[in-house]
C-alpha cells in the first residue's frame, strides 16, 4: 500500500468501473507547474503598488495570472471525460449577477470595477477547476503554495523587525506608486507582508494551515509549516485569523480522534446547528452576539455590530441590485465594512451573496455513497476534507472580514479545486493510489 507521501506526481490506474464509461482526461495526469505558479503569484507580489494598465484596465499580478490561464482552463474543462458540477452554475451566476447589478444601478460607469471583480472570481474558479484536477496537479499546487507562503511569512517577520511594511515600500519604489502605510496595535506594527491589510494576511495564514495539515505526510514537516502559519497569524495581530487557526486545529484533531466513526461530521454539524438555533432563540440580537464573540477585542466586536445594523438598513432599500460603488454619506459604511457578505450585498444585491454562498456549499457536497464504496482514494479524501475546511473558514471569517484583491482570487481558486475533487469523487475519473 502506497502512503500519501509517495503519490507526488504519480497517478495510479483508473478503477475498471470508471475507465470503461469515463476515460481519464489528459489534464488529470499533468502536474501543471506553470499554472500553479501563475495562479499563486499574487501571494508574493503586492497588489496595491505593483500593477499595470492594459487598454485602460488595471492588472495586478494575481489578476494577470488567472486571466492568462482563463481561456486555456475553459478549453481543458471541455475535454472529453470532464463533467460539470452544481457549483459551476452558481459560480457563473455569482459573476454574472455582479455585472448585471452594477450596470443596472450605475450604468457603464461601474463596469470597470465590477467587471474586474466578476472576472477575478470566475477566472480563478475556472482555473482551480481545470488545472488542479488529479493528484499530480494538486501536489504541484500545494508545493508552490508552500514556497510562496513561506516567503510571505518571512517578509511579515521583516515587517515586525523594521516596524514598516517593507515589501510595500520596496514595491512602491520600484513602480513609482504610493505605498500603503503601516498600522499598529498596542504600539507594535501589524505585519501585512505582501497583502493589502494585516487581517487579509493573517486570515490567509490560518486558511493554508488546513491545507498543510491534511496534505503533509511527514509529521515533522507538518509541524514546521503549520507553526509557520501560526507565526503569520500572530504577527498579523488579527483575532479573526487566530480564531480560524484554532478552529482548523480543532477540526483536524477531531477528525483524527473520531476517524473510525463514519457519521462524525454529521454529528458535529448537528451539534453546531443546535447551538446556533439556541443563540437565535435566546438572544435579543443573535447576529450581534455571534459577531461580538468572533473577535478577541470587544471594541472591534461591537463596532462590527454597528456595521451590520447600518448595512442591513441600507440593503433593505435595494435588496436585489445593491448600490454598486455609491457612497452613503455615512461614516461607518463609507469607511469600512468588515464583512464580505455585507459588502457583496451592499454593492450587488442579496442574490449575489446567496449565489456566492451556494457556490461554496455545492462545491463541498459529498459524493454519492454508492461510488465511494466502490473506490477509496485516501489522498483525494484528505484533500477534499482540507479544502472543505478552507471554504468553511472563508465563509466563517467572512462574517468579520472583507476579501479583496488576491484573497478574493485565492477564494475562487480554492472553490474550483474543491469542486474538481467533488467531480472526481462523483465518478467521472478517480485515480487510485497503489
Amino acid at each position: 500500500m502506497t502512503s500519501i507521501g509517495n503519490v507526488a506526481g504519480r497517478v495510479g490506474p483508473v478503477h475498471p468501473a470508471v475507465s470503461r464509461s469515463h476515460p481519464l482526461p489528459i489534464a488529470a495526469g499533468r502536474p501543471n507547474t506553470l499554472a500553479a505558479w501563475l495562479a499563486l503569484i499574487g501571494i508574493i507580489l503586492p497588489a496595491w503598488e505593483m500593477h499595470v494598465y492594459i487598454a485602460g484596465a488595471k492588472f495586478t499580478a494575481g489578476r494577470m495570472g488567472v486571466v492568462l490561464l482563463f481561456l486555456p482552463a475553459l478549453g481543458m474543462l471541455c475535454q472529453r471525460g470532464r463533467r460539470t458540477v452544481l457549483s459551476d452554475l452558481f459560480a457563473f451566476l455569482t459573476a454574472a449577477w455582479i455585472l448585471c447589478a452594477a450596470v443596472y444601478t450605475s450604468g457603464a460607469s461601474s463596469i470597470s470595477s465590477a467587471g474586474a471583480e466578476s472576472l477575478e472570481f470566475i477566472a480563478s474558479y475556472v482555473v482551480g477547476r481545470a488545472f488542479f484536477f488529479g493528484p499530480a496537479a494538486l501536489n504541484t499546487f500545494v508545493r508552490a503554495l508552500k514556497v510562496l507562503a513561506t516567503a510571505a511569512i518571512i517578509l511579515a517577520l521583516v515587517d515586525v523587525l523594521t516596524g514598516r511594511w517593507a515589501a510595500h515600500d520596496v514595491a512602491a519604489a520600484m513602480f513609482g506608486t504610493s505605498a500603503l502605510g503601516p498600522v499598529f496595535r498596542e504600539g507594535v506594527v501589524r505585519a501585512t507582508s505582501t497583502f493589502d491589510h494585516p487581517i487579509l494576511f493573517g486570515t490567509f495564514c490560518s486558511l493554508i494551515s488546513a491545507i498543510f495539515l491534511f496534505w503533509e505526510a511527514n509529521s515533522l514537516r507538518r509541524i514546521i509549516f503549520v507553526a509557520l502559519c501560526f507565526v503569520g497569524c500572530v504577527v498579523s495581530r488579527s483575532s479573526a485569523a487566530l480564531m480560524c487557526f484554532m478552529i482548523i486545529i480543532a477540526a483536524y484533531a477531531y477528525n483524527n480522534l473520531m476517524f473510525q466513526i463514519r457519521a462524525r461530521w454529521v454529528a458535529l454539524w448537528t451539534i453546531f446547528a443546535v447551538i446556533l438555533a439556541v443563540i437565535f432563540l435566546v438572544s435579543e440580537h443573535p447576529i450581534g452576539w455571534v459577531i461580538s464573540h468572533l473577535t478577541l477585542d470587544p471594541v472591534t466586536g461591537y463596532y462590527r455590530i454597528l456595521i451590520w445594523d447600518a448595512a442591513l438598513d441600507r440593503i433593505s432599500q435595494s435588496p436585489v441590485a445593491g448600490f454598486s460603488l455609491q457612497l452613503f454619506n455615512q461614516n461607518i459604511l463609507d469607511s469600512t465594512v468588515d464583512c464580505v457578505w455585507l459588502v457583496v450585498a451592499l454593492r450587488f444585491g442579496i442574490p449575489t451573496s446567496i449565489f456566492l454562498f451556494l457556490t461554496n456549499v455545492t462545491a463541498c457536497l459529498p459524493a454519492k455513497r454508492s461510488y465511494q464504496m466502490q473506490v477509496r482514494n485516501t489522498f483525494s479524501e484528505r484533500m477534499s476534507l482540507a479544502f472543505t475546511v478552507v471554504l468553511l473558514m472563508f465563509m466563517f471569517a467572512g462574517l468579520t472580514v472583507h476579501f479583496w484583491n488576491y484573497m478574493w482570487i485565492f477564494w475562487g481558486v480554492c472553490i474550483g479545486i474543491r469542486a474538481s475533487l467533488r467531480e472526481m469523487a462523483l465518478g467521472t475519473t478517480h485515480p487510485v493510489l497503489e
